[in-house]
């Protein structure tokens, strides 16, 4: 499946590092400047029509031409993610690791099964985590790279130190300006980490309630 990532600087640099290093899809890099007019009126000159892909992932965090991609896509029948922003015609998870199974459409289906909501499988001997394999995680690769610093912990000691690891590494926004007095993403990230290790625990040992 060919993806196509729009940014704004190097700002998803990360994230087609993290989906190249754990999938199988092949990644094209659109960037536009980092620095941009408030208002854009000739969109054109940022972004060419003549890219090809099955799914097409938005960081260009400017209204205009996030605008124009949207309508873009849909010209080119090509579904669209844009996280963190509520926007229409296009698939908005909260955070890059809250995307769901909820969609019809088979590039999104095929990509959300690799990345979105965190699934992980532990082993676990003489009371630690011996093993973490990450079934589903954040495109931007912190679900692995946090799964790697747990091995070798007490159960305990991992299941808190698994999501602050990952907000360690991610690079949502967080604070109170952001998160307008609710959970900020940055937040939010943690606590589906942290649900996901506990299920895998809980998973190997249905006994604990932790």
């Amino acid at each position: 499946m060919d993806i196509a990532i729009f940014q704004r600087g190097n700002f998803a640099d990360h994230i087609a590092e993290g989906i190249r290093l754990n999938s199988d899809f092949k990644v094209s890099v659109f960037s536009v400047p980092e620095e941009l007019p408030q208002i854009i009126d000739e969109v054109e000159k940022y972004i060419k029509s003549d890219f090809k892909a099955d799914l097409i992932l938005d960081y260009l965090y400017h209204p205009n031409l996030t605008e124009y991609l949207i309508e873009l896509a849909k010209s080119k029948g090509i579904p669209i993610i844009v996280p963190k922003r509520k926007v229409r015609d296009a698939i908005t998870p909260v955070t890059c690791c809250t995307l769901g199974l909820n969609s019809s459409l088979d590039a999104v289906l095929r990509y959300s099964k690799k990345f979105g909501f965190p699934e992980i499988d532990v082993r676990i001997d003489d009371g630690k985590i011996v093993d973490v394999k990450v079934k589903k995680g954040a495109p931007c690769g912190a679900t692995v790279e946090a799964a790697e610093k747990i091995v070798g912990m007490n159960v305990s000691d991992a299941i808190q130190k698994f999501p602050l690891e990952v907000q360690y590494l991610c690079r949502a926004e967080t604070g109170y300006d952001v998160a307008k007095s609710k959970k900020s993403p940055l937040h939010i990230a943690g606590d589906v980490h942290i649900e996901a290790i506990k299920r895998a625990v809980k998973a190997k040992n249905p006994g604990r309630s932790s």
